[in-house]
């Protein structure tokens, strides 16, 4: 799912051979103690030109001591997959942006009760954030210490509590937090799902499917009609429980990561 957007200066790059779009990321900064970024849009036009343009996004990552690039193409830009991947770049993953439109309304699980949290909730959402993220792209680069992963979800959660333009909905069963879920309003009745966690010892056993149920039944009341999410190719279990929900999945893009300076490694906590 995906990272709440901070503000940041997109610079742009352009020849015959090759435009392209690119920024710092701020919002992972504090994770990393050091500049990371995201190409946010790359065309390659004539690949025997696009070397010069290249090398001016090159030297804004050399400038920047950026630690790691995020590139997301689309999945029929294979001519751009591989003059990355030829620079540096590693496939990682692919991204779908399921969606579920028109919410009908739904009864509740009486067992699970959909609740906004409050910030007595938090160091609960935080242990439940340490322990159950495996697949997002900063645990399965073999380039990143998955430990970033780990402080970046714990990070994410921290965030949203102080965020106003996000909404945290925790989830009770049998008498504690076992799992939340943090969106956003897109409009007065459209949701985006960025971030759902489910405590470890719940998985496997359906829970899943029961919370986010609970949660379209809770935001079809309050007036909710179209849910949009992200969801990676890793995250099997998180897909099957959408499908099942009766989100509909597009054509998905293609993530890549290039680390500039080598393997990152985490950093000491401060």
């Amino acid at each position: 799912m995906n990272q709440p957007m901070s503000s940041y200066v997109e610079e742009h790059a352009s020849s015959a051979g090759l435009a392209l779009s690119y920024h710092l990321t701020p919002w992972d900064r504090p994770i990393f103690q050091g500049n990371t970024g995201a190409i946010s849009d790359f065309s390659l036009r004539v690949p025997e030109l696009a070397e010069p343009t290249y090398d001016l996004f090159r030297d804004w990552c050399t400038a920047n001591h950026t630690l790691l690039i995020t590139c997301h193409l689309r999945q029929d830009q294979l001519a751009e997959c591989a003059f990355l991947e030829a620079r540096g770049f590693r496939f990682i993953e692919l991204n779908y942006r399921p969606t579920l439109v028109g919410l009908k309304p739904l009864d509740f699980d009486p067992d699970i009760v959909i609740l906004p949290a409050t910030n007595a909730d938090e160091d609960a959402l935080y242990d439940i954030a340490a322990q159950s993220f495996e697949t997002g792209r900063f645990h399965v680069d073999p380039q990143i210490d998955p430990v970033i992963g780990q402080r970046r979800y714990a990070a994410w959660t921290a965030n949203a509590f102080r965020n106003p333009s996000q909404d945290i909905l925790a989830c009770w069963f049998e008498g504690r937090l076992a799992a939340y879920m943090i969106d956003s309003a897109l409009s007065p009745t459209q949701r985006v799902w960025s971030l759902c966690a489910v405590a470890p010892d719940l998985k496997g056993r359906g829970f899943g499917v029961r919370f986010m149920r609970n949660v379209l039944a809770y935001q079809t009341r309050e007036g909710t009609k179209d849910i949009f999410t992200s969801v990676s190719s890793l995250n099997l279990p998180i897909q099957n429980v959408l499908r099942s929900l009766g989100f509909r999945f597009p054509a998905p893009t293609i993530t890549l990561h290039w680390c500039p300076f080598g393997p990152i490694a985490a950093p000491p906590v401060s």
